[in-house]
This record gives C-alpha cells, sequence and structure tokens, in this order.
C-alpha cells in the first residue's frame, strides 16, 4: 500500500481543551511530518487557541479568520490551502471533539489508499463510549447507528457526516469547496456528499475508520424536530426556542432546513424562510392541543427510528439535562 500525503484539515473554535488533546494525538501518530500536514482553521477564537497552536505545535499550519467563516467556511479554507498551497494527495475533514483509537492512523492511510483507488469519497463513523454509531451518515434515507449494519468494510452512503472524511486531491478539485453560502455551518457535509454522488462519484462509509465522542441528552434533545424541543421545554426555554430557529448555532434555523428544501433553485425568496418559520411556530403551538401521552409516544417512536438507546431516551424526559437554553458553544464547530 502506497503512503500517500494527507492534507488534515481541522477547523476550531474557543475550545482548546478539544483542539489542544487533538493536536497532541496526531502529533503522536506522525501526521505532523511530510508528506502530511495538519492545516487548522482557527475561526476567530477569543480563548487563547491560536498562540497555544503557534506555541505548541510549530509544524501545523494556521489559517485565521474573523468569526464569519463558520464550519463550512473553515473547511472551504482549509481545502483552498490544500489544494493550492501543498501537494497532498488526499484530504481529511477531521473534528477536534474526537478521540482516536491507535489504529486510526493505519486506518485512515488504508482508506486514502482506497478513496484514491475508487475514485471515492470516504466517510468514517463516530461512536459513543456504548458503541453507539452517533455520526456516519445516511443509507437507504436512515442514519447509521450500528457496526452490524455494515455488511462489509465499506458501505454505500447517500450523505455524509462531515466529522469524518477522506477525499481524494481529484476528486476535491474536481467538486470545488462546500456550499459556505447556502450552508454556513449545518448541511455542508449533507450538500458536498450529495453533490458528488449526482456526479457519479461513489460515496461509502468505512467501518474501520473510527473515532470516539461523548453524546450526552443534551445532544439527543438538540437534534430533535423543534415542535419535540418545544414541549420538553420550560415555558422560558421556549421563547429562547423560537428565536433560536433564526440562529446559524440551532441545528434546525430555517435557514438550514429551507435551503435543503429547495437544494436545486438557484433562488429561493425571502417569503419561503418566513412561512417555514411560521409554520414551525404553529407545530409548536398545536402540542397545547393534543394529550401529552400521545406527544411522548410521538417522541420516542421517533428516537427509536433514529436507533437512539433506550436509556437516552428515557433520560430526555427527565428534567435535570440541559435543554437548548444551556447549549454551549462549543457546539458551534460541529456538522
Amino acid at each position: 500500500m502506497a503512503t500517500h500525503g494527507l492534507g488534515i484539515i481541522l477547523p476550531v473554535r474557543n475550545r482548546w481543551h478539544y483542539t489542544g488533546a487533538m493536536l497532541q494525538q496526531l502529533a503522536a501518530m506522525g501526521a505532523m511530518v511530510a508528506p502530511h500536514r495538519v492545516i487548522v482553521v482557527d475561526d476567530g477564537s477569543t480563548d487563547g487557541t491560536p498562540e497555544r497552536i503557534a506555541a505548541d505545535f510549530p509544524a501545523v499550519v494556521l489559517i485565521r479568520g474573523g468569526g464569519d467563516w463558520w464550519w463550512t467556511g473553515a473547511i472551504a479554507q482549509g481545502m483552498a490551502y490544500a489544494l493550492n498551497q501543498t501537494d497532498v494527495d488526499c484530504l481529511l475533514w477531521l473534528n477536534d471533539d474526537m478521540a482516536l483509537p491507535a489504529d486510526f492512523w493505519p486506518q485512515v492511510l488504508r482508506v486514502a489508499d482506497l478513496a484514491i483507488n475508487q475514485g471515492a469519497l470516504i466517510g468514517g463513523i463516530v461512536l459513543n463510549a456504548q458503541d453507539w454509531v452517533i455520526f456516519s451518515g445516511l443509507t437507504a434515507g436512515k442514519p447509521i447507528r450500528s457496526v452490524g449494519q455494515f455488511p462489509s468494510d465499506l458501505m454505500p452512503a447517500h450523505t455524509l457526516n462531515g466529522n469524518l472524511i477522506v477525499l481524494p486531491r481529484a476528486i476535491a478539485q474536481q467538486l470545488g469547496p462546500p456550499d459556505c453560502q447556502r450552508f454556513p455551518h449545518y448541511g455542508g457535509d449533507y450538500e458536498y456528499s450529495e453533490r458528488a454522488k449526482k456526479l457519479a462519484i461513489p460515496v461509502l462509509v468505512a467501518r474501520d475508520l473510527q473515532g470516539r465522542a461523548s453524546y450526552t441528552v443534551a445532544d439527543v434533545v438538540r437534534y430533535l424536530p423543534v415542535w419535540m424541543q418545544w414541549w420538553l421545554a420550560s415555558p422560558r426555554e421556549r421563547w429562547r426556542l423560537l428565536g433560536g430557529m433564526r440562529s446559524l448555532k440551532f441545528h434546525h434555523n430555517i435557514w438550514h432546513i429551507v435551503n435543503r428544501m429547495y437544494i436545486d433553485q438557484p433562488q429561493i425568496s425571502r417569503w419561503r424562510y418566513e412561512w417555514f418559520y411560521l409554520k414551525k411556530v404553529a407545530q409548536c403551538v398545536a402540542t397545547f392541543a393534543q394529550p401529552p401521552a400521545k406527544l411522548r409516544t410521538k417522541i420516542i417512536t421517533h428516537c427509536q427510528n433514529q436507533g437512539i438507546p433506550a436509556n437516552l431516551i428515557t433520560a430526555i424526559f427527565t428534567k435535570d439535562h440541559k435543554k437548548y437554553s444551556g447549549k454551549r458553544e462549543t457546539q458551534r464547530l460541529e456538522p
């Protein structure tokens, strides 16, 4: 197997505890020596992250933004540097909030070789401590939630999560950057893999390319449909939730969802966003007229269809977890 040079693109912002740990892992694996390059795109950190990187990891390429790149823009900036300023053979999108297993580096080199030979876009999987797949992608319209779903090491997918993606240089040049205008934060990874499929580029998930991350009850709640979050929230949190639908930090923000609904249209009228917002508000208010037991059953069924473990499903109905109002700023750089 040939050793291909990897350009590792790491978007970060204001979470040095994650970023520093990830860079230490990569340094220990040999990712910071030729022919590889680690490219950190810092989008306006104010916690000393860029200064710490410069001092502790001088081999890292550090690109600094002003806080308006978000996740997709940071990935695009890193890709531009890798393609224009280096001769790496393959790019690796990597989130900084993961623990990498001991075999990560040989696995990523193996997957890079497969991606180049097959001309494919290949994602990995992110598991929690209970071996539940929390990020990977969609296959047959449903999220991949278990290693047991894989018939072999590689499985075709429709979309990939951007936490861990390997793409050959030739594919990156063919596709260009992810769409920073329509999907500045959430959705940029899905749009990119869907664009690849439209061009007949294979989109695959590699079972053995893995990372691990924590996934709390609050994380489960923030990915639920808006009306479910509304019903679970306190009265004060409900008002914050309605405002949050206009924020790029919110997973179900109206810009992200409407842009996906009309992804093939070159222009989207402003009224479509407002109409979508009003419909979501109406769905939330309508929960007042429905029996609580029925709503609870709908939420449980939704979670089961998503493959969420039973203990986390039970926990979302308790009152001791963080809800929307307690969502951390560190979530900003998750795709």
